[in-house]
C-alpha cells in the first residue's frame, strides 16, 4: 500500500517515458538510475585525484577569488 504513494523516479526511459519506479527514500532517483550509489569517494581515494585541483579547499578559494575580481570589476565600471 505504501508503495503506490512513494515518489517515482524523475529519470526518462528510451521510450521517453517517465520511469515508474519507486524512487529510494531522500532521493530523487530509483536504484537502477543512480539514487543507490552515493557518487566517487572524495580525496585520494578517487583514481581521479592529482594535485587537489578539486579539494573542497581549492573550489571554496577560486569561489572567493572570482567574488573579489567581480566586486573590483564593478568598482571600476563605477568609476
Amino acid at each position: 500500500m505504501r508503495l503506490r504513494r512513494a515518489c517515482r523516479c524523475g529519470a526518462r526511459t528510451r521510450a521517453g517515458t517517465p520511469c515508474q519506479s519507486p524512487a529510494i527514500k531522500g532521493k530523487r532517483r530509483c536504484r537502477m538510475h543512480g539514487g543507490k550509489s552515493p557518487g566517487a569517494p572524495r580525496g585520494e581515494a578517487n583514481g581521479n585525484y592529482v594535485r587537489g585541483r578539486w579539494t573542497q579547499q581549492t573550489i571554496a578559494a577560486r569561489g572567493s577569488v572570482r567574488a573579489l575580481v567581480k566586486m573590483c570589476r564593478e568598482t571600476l565600471r563605477d568609476l
